[in-house]
């Protein structure tokens, strides 16, 4: 069944279902991150200015792509192969880490040459601090992958929250006391260092102790099983991120920093799309790799349901309230971000439609879809960037990303319609209902307008 690299066989145990618990487990981790992350971005934003926010903010968009570049689809290989061999998974989560860490050393020489020259010389080192911290949250949430496998959400929403509000009290009081962007960079880094230490440290004492394994064998292992997700993942990535590295090099960084603004709050909404996959995922997978049809179709019937009303919830709440937060958010300087938030609406109802579908075919193995409507909704903005921003300016941008996220939900809906990897009728009306809604962002925007 799967097109993506060599699995783990399978266990002999049956799926264990999806419960509710496990998704409030999951919820109230996100919540964590979600809420306590936009409390830190929102803070930095407030107290650095539109001017420094986006240099932060530029820094983390390409730190964050670094950082899914040498994951190299580690994390959807593994939790795919450590839930079909649950007892497996301290291994598989060691095998991953052992080799993101390899990758790693790989790409910081790249890196740190590219670094050298494209970035300013008196940004170098904010830029180095924010990739160090990236870098260290990204081991630490591939490490969660053991919890995951074996269900154990209660303890990563406990991890979670408490090192969440170690990072706001760091990262945020530091940019509040000094308003120093060279001082708010340091914090960033020792926050997110202590994240992975936290994790590490939790995890040997709930009996998954986790090890680096120098095995030339057990890597080149791993990178082969998860080759056939490395595109996937990277492009996901960039698909999530491209509208920073293109603005990024089209913007100042005052505009750079107002636009931040706000798709910083869409991708806080975001992540509750991660608690439902990663809730999900391990039972899909499950039912994928042991031949389960019945068990995969009731299960991703339901996924679509839940992701297609909390899309429309979110993206009609973008829309239509967040020009009335911003002033109380941010203040006076970020007035110009008001006129973005209809295109963010449609956004964020889009994407989080989108990832419904990209869960059923990532489980299933089926990833050329996948990568498909990646590339295909990555070139849109890639041609249309360069074109419009230079006369449209700040306004647009906020629609050029709803505009590649509605090229990205088509080609996934269709490729699910297509496998016919659930109930069509189920498919069609989650469709219908997400592209209604995000028409109804735009017509209500345009008639308030005339």
């Amino acid at each position: 069944m799967s097109e993506a690299g060599a699995a783990v066989p399978p266990s002999k145990s049956l799926t264990v279902p999806v419960t509710n618990r496990h998704k409030l487990m999951m919820l109230a981790a996100t919540a964590g991150r979600m809420g306590v992350g936009l409390l830190t971005f929102i803070l930095l934003a407030r107290y650095l200015g539109p001017e420094k926010f986006g240099v932060i903010a530029t820094a983390l968009a390409y730190a964050t792509f670094f950082c899914v570049v040498t994951d190299y689809g580690l994390a959807i290989s593994a939790i795919r192969n450590a839930s079909a061999r649950q007892e497996e998974a301290s291994n598989v989560v060691s095998d991953a880490l052992s080799t993101k860490l390899v990758l790693t050393a790989a790409a910081v020489v790249v890196g740190a040459i590219l670094l050298v020259l494209i970035v300013p010389a008196d940004r170098i080192g904010i830029f180095a601090l924010v990739f160090f911290g990236a870098s260290a949250y990204s081991y630490g949430d591939l490490a969660m992958v053991a919890l995951r496998a074996r269900r154990r959400f209660e303890v990563e929403a406990a991890i979670v929250l408490s090192s969440a509000v170690l990072m706001l009290v760091i990262t945020g009081g530091v940019a509040a006391a000094t308003r120093s962007l060279g001082w708010s960079a340091v914090a960033f880094a020792i926050s997110r260092a202590f994240y992975v230490v936290i994790t590490l440290g939790v995890l040997r004492k709930v009996g998954l102790p986790l090890h680096l394994s120098m095995s030339t064998e057990r890597i080149r292992q791993t990178l082969v099983t998860s080759s056939g997700f490395a595109l996937d993942s990277i492009l996901t990535a960039l698909s999530s991120q491209i509208d920073m590295l293109l603005y990024g090099a089209l913007l100042t960084a005052h505009d750079v920093g107002i636009y931040q603004a706000g798709a910083r709050l869409c991708q806080a909404i975001i992540p509750v799309a991660v608690v439902l996959s990663t809730v999900y995922m391990p039972a899909l997978s499950s039912s994928a790799i042991n031949g389960d049809a019945q068990g995969f179709r009731r299960t991703s019937n339901r996924l679509l349901i839940e992701f297609t009303a909390l899309a429309i919830i979110g993206g009609l709440a973008f829309a239509f309230a967040g020009p009335f937060v911003t002033h109380w958010l941010y203040g006076g300087r970020y007035d110009a971000l008001k006129p973005l938030w209809p295109g963010f609406g449609a956004f964020v109802m889009l994407r989080f439609a989108s990832a419904a579908f990209g869960i059923q075919l990532a489980a299933a193995g089926r990833v050329k879809v996948r990568i498909f409507s990646q590339i295909a909704a990555g070139c849109v903005l890639l041609l249309a960037a360069p074109l419009l921003l230079p006369s449209h300016g700040l306004v647009i941008t906020s629609n050029l990303v709803a505009l590649s996220a509605c090229l990205n939900f088509l080609i996934l809906s269709g490729g699910v319609l297509y496998a016919q990897m659930g109930q069509r009728a189920v498919q069609f009306a989650c469709q219908a209902s997400v592209l209604a809604g995000a028409g109804m962002i735009y017509a209500a925007t345009l008639s308030g307008m005339t």
